[in-house]
C-alpha cells in the first residue's frame, strides 16, 4: 500500500511539561492528589494519541486498538445515530472494512489525518480524509472521497476513550444529513458505487474538503 502522509500533532503536546514528581512532595495531599491525577490523564491521553496516529493510516482494512477504549464508549454520527458498548464498536469496524475489501482496492486505499488536542474541549481532535479506490476501473477519477472530523473524550477515571463524535462528514464533498446515519450511507455508496452520494458531485472534489 503507497505510503500516505499522516499529519499528526503527536503525543508530544505534552512536550515541555517536566516531571513534577519532585515539585509535587511538599504540597498538601489535596493538592497533590490533585496533581498526581492531572499528571495520570496526561499519560493515558499520550498513550491514546500514539495509538490513534499508529492505527488511522490503515483503519479502512486493519483492526485498530480497541484498548484505549472504555467498554460503554458512546458513538455518535452527524445524523445523530448512536451506539454504545465496545462490542458494537468493535463491530460496526468489522461491518466497514467487509464492505470495503468487497467493493475497494485496499491497497490503493487510505486515510489522510491530522491530529490536535482541543484543550477548550478537552477532546481529541482528527481530521481525516478517506480515499477509496474501486476494484473495477481503479483509478482515483471514479475514487470515493469521506471526509469528517472525530472527537474523542477520555473518561477521567479510567484514563480510555468514552466518547467518540463524528461531526461534517461528506461523501464526495456532500453533507451526510438525516435519516441516514454513516454506516448506512457508505453501505449504499459500496454497494452501488456507480450511485448515490457519489454522483450527485464529480468524483474526488471533495478531496480535502472539511478535513484541514
Amino acid at each position: 500500500m503507497p505510503k500516505v502522509q499522516n499529519h499528526v500533532l503527536k503525543s508530544s503536546v505534552m512536550e515541555g511539561r517536566t516531571s513534577q514528581s519532585q515539585e509535587t512532595r511538599g504540597l498538601p495531599p489535596l493538592l497533590r492528589n490533585m496533581a498526581d491525577e492531572r499528571r495520570e490523564f496526561e499519560i493515558n491521553l499520550g498513550r491514546a494519541m500514539d495509538t490513534l496516529r499508529r492505527d488511522y493510516p490503515d483503519m479502512l482494512h486493519k483492526t485498530p486498538d480497541f484498548s484505549i477504549f472504555h467498554d460503554e464508549i458512546y458513538v455518535v454520527d452527524p445524523s445523530g445515530v448512536q451506539l454504545t458498548g465496545l462490542k458494537n464498536y468493535k463491530n460496526s469496524f468489522s461491518f466497514l472494512q467487509t464492505l470495503v475489501r468487497f467493493c475497494y482496492n485496499t491497497s490503493e486505499s487510505g486515510v489522510q489525518s491530522r491530529m490536535v488536542y482541543d484543550f477548550a474541549r478537552q477532546s481529541i481532535r482528527i481530521s481525516w480524509n478517506a480515499v477509496l479506490v474501486p476494484k473495477v476501473v481503479g483509478n482515483r477519477r471514479n475514487a470515493l472521497y469521506v471526509d469528517g472530523i472525530s472527537m474523542y473524550k477520555l473518561d477521567s477515571e479510567s484514563g480510555k476513550i468514552i466518547e467518540h463524535k463524528v461531526e461534517q462528514m461528506l461523501i464526495n464533498n456532500t453533507p451526510i444529513t438525516p435519516p441516514y446515519g454513516i454506516f448506512s450511507t457508505l453501505k449504499e455508496e459500496l454497494l452501488s458505487p456507480n450511485g448515490g452520494y457519489g454522483q450527485r458531485i464529480p468524483a474526488g472534489a471533495g478531496l480535502g474538503a472539511g478535513a484541514f
